[in-house]
């Protein structure tokens, strides 16, 4: 079928995709730039990882006795997985045709970067004491090498404008996400304080 949206999901496919992705293999991404059948592949890779993510998350703060602080904290990563993703597609793609000389559709950028966020499904590993966060750390990492790949191929841009392109755009995210999770999480810990202190 020519429809996307009538078509049923291909999950071999997407595992595929995400297998390629980690591998960094820059011809995915060229055969996905003018695939639209590849744009809800590109959706679910986002929403799955951002919630598995989620889950290392809650399950890491549990350990440390604090539940609401996970409740919130769990919430916050599924939902800023997903809305960070859309943000950092706006600002990759704003970038790059505004002063990094990249063209092509957001569309284009939004399937190449979906694939591109598949290795932060290491965060699920965030379930380690101690070393969890190395993994989360590794698979964000991992996730903008891949960025720059996709990016180079959604915006036909050259090296160098695709990694200003990628690391400012990235940057920009991971400063926004940053503060409000710290936020969040002082406000979860405070609230766990609070309500232990009427045991």
């Amino acid at each position: 079928m020519n429809s996307a949206g009538a078509s049923p999901m291909d999950f071999n496919r997407i595992v595929n995709g995400v297998i390629r992705t980690i591998k960094l293999d820059r011809a995915f991404f060229r055969e996905i730039k003018d695939d639209p059948s590849y744009t809800r592949d590109a959706w679910t890779v986002v929403i799955v990882v951002s919630v598995i993510a989620a889950l290392g998350t809650l399950l890491g703060s549990l350990f440390s006795g604090h539940f609401l602080a996970a409740i919130v904290l769990f919430l916050w990563t599924a939902i800023w997985g997903v809305v960070g993703f859309y943000v950092w597609v706006f600002l990759t793609h704003w970038l790059g045709t505004s002063f990094f000389k990249g063209e092509g559709t957001i569309d284009q950028t939004q399937r190449c970067l979906g694939f591109a966020w598949g290795p932060r499904i290491l965060g699920v590993l965030a379930i380690i004491p101690c070393l969890g966060w190395i993994a989360a750390l590794a698979g964000a990492v991992l996730s903008i090498i891949a960025g720059y790949f996709a990016v180079q191929e959604s915006l036909n841009q050259d090296s160098t404008n695709a990694l200003l392109t990628v690391i400012i755009s990235a940057v920009i995210v991971f400063i926004v996400g940053a503060i409000v999770t710290g936020i969040l999480g002082a406000i979860g810990l405070a609230g766990a304080a609070a309500s232990g202190a009427f045991r």
